[in-house]
């Protein structure tokens, strides 16, 4: 084994007794803690809110967006799914064979509109606005709605799902001006090569609007996929995540700019940082979970690499509170916190376990202070499988203490009489920025 060998190897070993010192360290507050100390960061004044169901039964209300205004007034939107007298027309055989899904999931005969409920009293009370027929396969996939600054109603939809052959797959955005009462269908949103389901739209403090949407090729008739499913062997990875960016209040867009370095993703959030730069995450349902940072200058955008954390678990929604807490929720499962930015999230502790309540969850947080977090009852059911409902989880964070920052740092010895460097390190460990107490914080190693 070769000098250089010989020294990676070594500085690996002192690197991983070293991070161990460290982490046994930053957590020795928790490990030497009697059981009765609160945890770190838990949730206070807690509540689920029922907002919305339908009268009808089973009740078949899924696939929130939820969002602020520009007077104060927050919405909730969801598809509300029902059984008229007469059926409507069933998909055709090829329509239903393309979109290659589960037996119970064709809701082409039943009636389908998407709902918007506007709450103008700090989200306490909510009322529909709005209820727009739609004619799609299983979803219209409105998860990425806003409201701009003018009073303009934006609407992404997953239009390579709709039963409308007229519709093609790259005209996903439609608007309306007149809050919600008639909607009009704007020109193609990106390349026709692609089919694409818009995932999240968000406001930056300024405005700019941030639109997350994964491409993916086309399918049926005149493509080289015959069906929603199939797979070319050949590539890697069919859908990229990108993200589309708007500083005119959505009447221009820019993009689309790919994030996560190529990986199968079709789903992402993300926070806008104090620095005005986005921070985005690619959760556990995916292969490598990590973060990505997307750094802003003036109106543009350029993306980091993605970076793996270190927790199992990386939340699909997630929103920056007010001290600087990560918050973030999974389907169906737990919140959890992260106060480092999302290199390590742990659960979130007061928040009783409701069942499958807020599922396919968005999270927000709220100008006085709580997190609101909101979805519906259920899963992705079939329809006719369950009453579903929407609702709201409140509560408010409580920070007894933070976690502390452990780093590792190597430096290469220099002799300055020689000047040369010799094949001797110092591998340094520091605890919030100093060195840790009652242990040895440096080690040097040398190779000959």
């Amino acid at each position: 084994m070769n000098t250089c060998a010989r020294l990676v190897w070594l500085a690996i070993g002192v690197a991983i007794f070293t991070s161990s010192l460290a982490e046994s360290h930053a957590n020795s507050d928790t490990a030497s803690a009697p059981a009765s100390v609160a945890p770190a960061v838990e949730a206070i004044e807690f509540e689920s809110r029922k907002v919305y169901q339908s009268s009808y039964r089973p009740s078949y209300t899924s696939w929130v967006s939820f969002f602020p205004g520009q007077r104060g007034q927050w919405y909730l939107t969801c598809e509300e799914v029902t059984r008229p007298e007469k059926p409507l027309p069933q998909c055709t055989r090829e329509q239903w064979y393309e979109m290659s899904l589960p037996v119970g999931y064709d809701k082409s005969q039943y009636r389908m509109e998407l709902v918007i409920l506007e709450s103008r009293d700090n989200l306490t009370t909510w009322k529909v606005i709005s209820r727009e027929p739609c004619r799609f396969h299983h979803s219209a996939g409105s998860f990425a709605q806003a409201r701009t600054r003018d009073g303009r109603f934006l609407r992404f939809l997953w239009s390579c799902y709709s039963l409308d052959p007229s519709i093609q797959p790259n005209e996903i955005l439609c608007e309306s001006d007149d809050d919600g009462k008639t909607w009009s269908k704007m020109p193609f949103f990106h390349d026709a090569h692609f089919a694409s389901c818009p995932h999240r739209l968000r406001t930056l403090r300024d405005g700019t609007l941030v639109l997350a949407v994964p491409l993916g090729p086309r399918w049926g008739r005149d493509t080289d996929r015959p069906i929603r499913v199939a797979m070319r062997l050949d590539v890697t990875n069919q859908t990229q995540m990108t993200l589309f960016f708007s500083c005119d209040q959505g009447r221009n867009w820019d993009g689309p700019l790919p994030v996560f370095g190529g990986q199968n993703v079709s789903e992402t959030d993300f926070v806008e940082l104090p620095s005005g730069d986005l921070l985005l995450f690619n959760n556990s349902i995916f292969a490598n979970p990590g973060r990505q940072f997307v750094y802003r200058s003036g109106n543009g955008f350029t993306p980091g690499p993605l970076e793996k954390v270190h927790s199992r678990q990386v939340p699909e929604t997630v929103c920056l509170a007010k001290d600087g807490l990560l918050v973030g929720r999974m389907r169906p499962g737990r919140y959890s916190w992260s106060d480092d930015l999302g290199q390590t999230w742990q659960p979130l502790d007061g928040i009783p376990r409701l069942g499958p309540e807020v599922y396919q969850p968005w999270i927000q947080a709220l100008a006085d202070g709580r997190i609101a977090c909101a979805g519906h009852f259920g899963a992705d059911d079939a329809i006719g499988g369950r009453d579903q409902y929407l609702s709201i989880h409140f509560f408010r964070l409580k920070v007894s203490r933070k976690t502390k920052d452990t780093r590792i740092w190597v430096d290469r010895d220099f002799d300055e009489t020689r000047n040369r460097w010799h094949n001797r390190y110092t591998i340094s460990l520091t605890c919030d920025g100093g060195p840790l107490p009652a242990a040895s914080s440096a080690h040097s190693i040398s190779t000959s």
